[in-house]
């Protein structure tokens, strides 16, 4: 890669340059703007269409099911249990970039529209919004495209499982070219108490250990699933800077990398928050 500034842009950010507030959408592209490179990742690619374009589908579904936004939107805030807590925040974020003065019908066939077009070019257009995209880690989950099936109703995702991938997955080479980040990233997550430490750091050190003393096991812990933060953190690694909406982890994957951190509060009023690798002392998240 040519020198010069870089950024590397997690699921939070990629998600938000896509739902979230015109506000915030407006502060991302500042500040992304501001490096010579931004980059992304086959990891974070998955999570964008696991998250994002299968929430897109649904709400797809339901406004064919419900033919009404209106109904779509209440179903969503009513009946979505507080377990599917990620997935509500992201169909209503979905939902909340349609809203604007317009009766149920004009909302609902605009929802439908936006829904489908987001579905048809939501990978090109994840691509196209950076300058490079690491494929190091050979996500075959990632690669897979989003095929229409059935215009509004059916579209095909291929597999989110990396143990149903066969040899397409690259992740247990992936990780066998990381293990010296690996092996700091273990290193930093064992210093830290456990009462201090969040259920993804926990689940992504039982993860590292693993794997570092049988790397065959990857494939079958489901990591794209359950330790995601760990591979976009070894994506990242040599990127100078790791932008993201979730300091929490993030910040104890970034000390053990050496790299600065920014944190986008979800308050499009608050600055940035910026934690350079060499200050002794970072704000808590």
């Amino acid at each position: 890669m040519s020198r010069g500034t870089a950024a590397f842009l997690d699921t939070s950010i990629q998600i938000a340059r896509v739902v979230h507030s015109p506000e915030t959408k407006k502060r991302i592209a500042a500040r992304v703007e501001g490096f010579d490179f931004s980059i992304t990742s086959d990891v974070v690619r998955q999570e964008f269409k696991r998250r994002l374009l299968k929430e897109a589908q649904y709400l797809l579904n339901q406004l064919d099911k419900r033919q009404s936004y209106v109904k779509v939107l209440r179903h969503v805030i009513d009946v979505l249990p507080p377990q599917q807590g990620r997935k509500r925040n992201i169909c209503l974020e979905l939902l909340g970039t349609i809203l604007e003065d317009a009766s149920d019908d004009e909302l609902t066939e605009r929802s439908r529209r936006y829904l489908r077009t987001l579905l048809r070019v939501g990978l090109g257009d994840f691509d196209a919004t950076v300058d490079h995209v690491v494929r190091d880690a050979e996500c075959a989950c990632a690669k897979y495209p989003v095929e229409e099936r059935i215009p509004y109703k059916r579209y095909e995702f291929g597999s989110d499982k990396c143990s149903r991938t066969g040899d397409t997955c690259g992740i247990m080479r992936f990780l066998t070219a990381r293990r010296d980040d690996a092996e700091r990233i273990l290193a930093t997550l064992r210093q830290i108490p456990k009462d201090k430490k969040s259920d993804e750091l926990c689940r992504g050190q039982e993860f590292l250990e693993a794997v570092l003393a049988d790397p065959s096991t990857a494939k079958s812990m489901e990591p794209c699933h359950h330790v995601g933060d760990i591979l976009i953190a070894l994506e990242s690694a040599g990127v100078p800077t790791f932008y993201t909406l979730h300091g929490t982890e993030s910040q104890q994957l970034c000390r053990a990398l050496g790299q600065n951190l920014i944190v986008r509060p979800k308050n499009p009023k608050h600055e940035d928050v910026f934690c350079l690798h060499a200050a002794p002392e970072w704000p808590g998240f």
